[in-house]
């Protein structure tokens, strides 16, 4: 089911927004020409990302620092971070969102 997050026409280079989709937080990213869709949550200790700074594909976590991947999800950290949770943006007419 294809559950709506924005108007395709109101992303623009800087684009961060926090959304809640059922149980899921994410945060839908535009940066460098990209859109991102991601879960709105460090995986180190559970902070929101949606005030993090982004910058080309990585996002910094606004608590602890820690950077991750938008593409991958792999973190900075050395030892056995979590990869950050990555979702794949959906289309339908002028509309990105989430299909669960």
């Amino acid at each position: 089911m294809f559950h709506p997050l924005e108007k395709l026409h109101l992303l623009h280079e800087g684009y961060k927004r926090a959304f809640k989709v059922g149980h899921l937080h994410l945060l839908l990213i535009q940066s460098e020409g990209r859109t991102f869709l991601i879960e709105n949550r460090c995986p180190h200790m559970d902070s929101p990302l949606g005030n993090g700074s982004v910058r080309q594909d990585i996002i910094r976590c606004p608590k602890h620092g820690i950077e991750f991947n938008l593409l991958t999800g792999k973190g900075s950290a050395p030892g056995c971070l979590a990869p950050l949770k990555i979702f794949t943006p959906a289309y339908e007419g002028n509309l990105i969102g989430i299909v669960l």
